[in-house]
């Protein structure tokens, strides 16, 4: 009988420490560091626009951009496709724009990469102020 409970209190600690390990955070968990991306476009050949971009913050490198825009729901919301061509790779963004007010604003993400860039991710909100301006900041995660 002695043996029967020893055993059953095994078990029992066996499985507390199973679903208490799942609960710690991860040490591959990402860290958010704050990033501002901004873009100025020349928009004379829209909607495939071309200009120039610098980042500070995570990231501190410049160079060409392009942009893609298609306009949806009668010009009030857009879905562009930003890319960034810097020195050690591309980095591709999703942007989702609304027109609605004074500023237009909206959300974008790192959704690709290439070279230094092909494993980094990245989203936070945007600003559109004239002129012709991208204002991105959020936060890339390492």
């Amino acid at each position: 009988m002695r043996h029967n409970k020893v055993f059953s209190a095994a078990i029992t600690l066996c499985m507390i420490a199973f679903f208490t390990m799942g609960s710690a955070p991860s040490a591959s968990a990402s860290t958010p560091i704050p990033v501002t991306i901004t873009a100025t476009f020349d928009f004379s050949n829209f909607p495939n626009v071309s200009g120039t971009f610098t980042t500070t913050g995570a990231l501190t490198i410049s160079g060409p951009a392009t942009m893609h825009v298609d306009f949806l729901n009668a010009s009030t919301t857009a879905h562009c496709v930003v890319t960034l061509i810097a020195p050690n790779g591309t980095i591709f963004i999703d942007q989702q724009c609304q027109f609605a007010s004074s500023t237009p604003k909206g959300r974008w993400e790192i959704v690709s990469g290439t070279g230094a860039y092909a494993n980094l991710n990245g989203n936070g909100s945007l600003t559109m102020p004239p002129p012709l301006i991208e204002a991105m900041t959020g936060f890339i995660y390492q």
